[in-house]
């Protein structure tokens, strides 16, 4: 069997729109205008973006994630508008059928994640939730895959994830990488689009 690891927003659950919708909230009291949803989507997914500087105009925030210090303003939207992916509590069903070892490593802060994941049923799927907090570093760091799959039981892990942080945290933890395109029409290779598309995937990796 396998470990897998995914992230949380985007991966596992829908939280575009209460993001931008806090991010937004934050700037009205903070004095600034608002983002377009699409471009504040983009900064907090591309790495080496000055996101505390283009989201709240601050030039020396203390933070490793655009949520610590704001949390009340996320907790609020989270609770309004985020929602699972069609298919996710398939996906865990059949990796748990299968044995799988699975954890979760967030750019969250890890303050947050209880609430989160408590809401929407699915924390007892994982074993390890591992987010942001003093001494653990965000993605693309390699920190948080590596200690989890260090503790994880199986010798192979598995990371999903949807931005380009994911994706330069797997390369830089030299693991295996599928990359979440829900609702989207077409997919490349490692990608998928669908529930039915991401076991598929993972299968593939335990019979490897």
């Amino acid at each position: 069997m396998i470990n897998v690891i995914f992230d949380m927003d985007g991966t596992l659950i829908n939280s575009a729109n209460a993001i931008s919708s806090a991010v937004n909230e934050i700037r009205a009291d903070l004095k600034l205008a608002p983002l377009e949803p699409r471009f504040i989507m983009q900064t907090i997914n591309t790495p080496g973006k000055d996101w505390a500087k283009i989201l709240y105009d601050i030039d020396k925030f203390e933070h490793s994630s655009f949520k610590d210090g704001f949390e009340r303003y996320f907790i609020k939207h989270y609770q309004k508008s985020v929602l699972l992916y069609d298919g996710v509590v398939e996906v865990l069903e059949f990796l748990k059928s299968k044995n799988c070892y699975l954890a979760i490593a967030t750019n969250a802060p890890q303050s947050s994640l209880t609430q989160i994941l408590n809401k929407h049923n699915i924390l007892p799927f994982f074993s390890k939730v591992l987010g942001v907090s003093l001494g653990i570093e965000p993605k693309p760091h390699p920190m948080m895959l590596q200690l989890i799959s260090d503790e994880a039981p199986f010798e192979k892990s598995v990371f999903v994830g949807d931005s380009d942080k994911d994706k330069q945290a797997a390369q830089n933890a030299n693991m295996p990488y599928f990359h979440a395109k829900w609702g989207e029409e077409k997919c490349q290779k490692d990608e998928f689009k669908n529930a039915d598309e991401l076991i598929e995937l993972l299968h593939t990796q335990m019979e490897a």
